[in-house]
């Protein structure tokens, strides 16, 4: 994460002759630092020091420096205080290479932050009207996103204010699919963060496996079906897979015969094996399923009812989960180990 700018310069307060104090007058520079990192004092020597002596209490934090130091090298002091503002209170002394002494009290504060962070509602995206709302874990002060399609970038959208919760990016909708949307944000404080979108989602062509009674296991004579979507599948790896990482889910669903929950583990269980299948023919990329049961109905039927349209299993190929629907009313999907 990038470092503040300065927030302050601190001449040297010198006891010597005004030649002297011209001679060895220093900046002390208060920077602020987040993500782990420590934040430090870094004092800049204007001549030779046979001995700079730094002491600094911030809290129950002690930091210091003692030894020589040269001309135009920066002294970096860690000041590896926890999250928070701190008051740091201490003593900067010099001696001279010709004897000459000086030195001041120092009083700052420092504060480590959290890290910045982005986030966006699914509502929130609207690729028809061209505008996104991005929030941050604290004010934003200015946000850009860069719109990329399969071809390269599409556009750019920017947006900056005094001190936003949230900020609304607009844009002219492109004629071709955005594939990514990468926004790039700073709070207040200059610090900046980045969130990747991927607003797209395929779903795969395909006959569904028909399965025994009660059963998830795939019959070898129904595996032609899946190599068929296998072939469909390689198509969209072949378009999406160089702009977005490709996922794979793979929804299972069930009629309403017999009990909700019987239901849904067989869906899970069904769900499950197709994901399988396709790791065992070569999909790579991440895979994820989950059993809806009677939910997300292809065609609504009342309790008990024998329809075949809703004994089916979904594959959609997308970069992210994708969002909820009447079809995909739950987002639980499980990872495929």
């Amino acid at each position: 994460m990038p470092t503040l700018p300065a927030l302050a310069l601190l001449p040297l307060a010198l006891s010597a002759t005004a030649g002297a104090q011209d001679a060895v007058r220093l900046e002390i520079v208060r920077e602020g630092v987040v993500g782990g990192a420590s934040p430090a004092l870094t004092v800049h020597p204007r001549v030779d020091l046979e001995r700079l002596d730094l002491q600094l209490s911030c809290g129950a934090t002690r930091a210091g420096h003692q030894g020589p130091a040269e001309l135009a090298v920066p002294v970096v002091v860690p000041l590896p205080v926890p999250q928070g503002r701190h008051a740091c209170t201490g003593r900067l002394a010099v001696r001279m290479t010709d004897g000459s002494e000086g030195e001041m009290p120092l009083s700052f504060q420092v504060e480590v932050l959290p890290e910045l962070r982005l986030s966006t509602a699914p509502d929130h995206l609207d690729l028809q009207a061209g505008t996104l709302v991005v929030e941050g874990s604290r004010p934003l002060a200015s946000a850009e996103a860069i719109l990329t399609g399969e071809q390269g970038e599409l556009g750019r959208a920017e947006r900056t204010s005094p001190a936003g919760d949230g900020l609304t990016l607009h844009w002219s909708p492109p004629s071709a699919e955005i594939l990514q949307i990468q926004v790039t944000a700073q709070d207040a404080h200059g610090f900046a963060a980045r969130l990747d979108l991927f607003p797209w989602s395929y779903s795969v062509p395909h006959e569904d496996v028909v399965f025994e009674t009660g059963s998830a296991t795939i019959r070898p004579e129904e595996e032609g079906k899946l190599e068929d979507a296998w072939a469909r599948l390689q198509e969209v790896i072949g378009r999406y897979g160089k702009v977005a990482p490709v996922h794979l889910y793979v929804a299972g669903y069930t009629d309403t015969v017999g009990s909700a929950a019987s239901n849904r583990t067989l869906s899970e269980a069904r769900a499950r094996a197709i994901a399988a299948w396709f790791r065992a023919r070569g999909f790579t990329g991440p895979t994820w399923y989950q059993g809806l049961g009677e939910q997300g109905q292809a065609v609504p039927t009342p309790d008990e009812t024998d329809e075949a349209a809703n004994r089916r299993v979904d594959y959609i190929v997308a970069a992210q989960a994708p969002p909820k629907s009447e079809r995909l009313p739950t987002s639980t999907w499980t990872p495929l180990r």
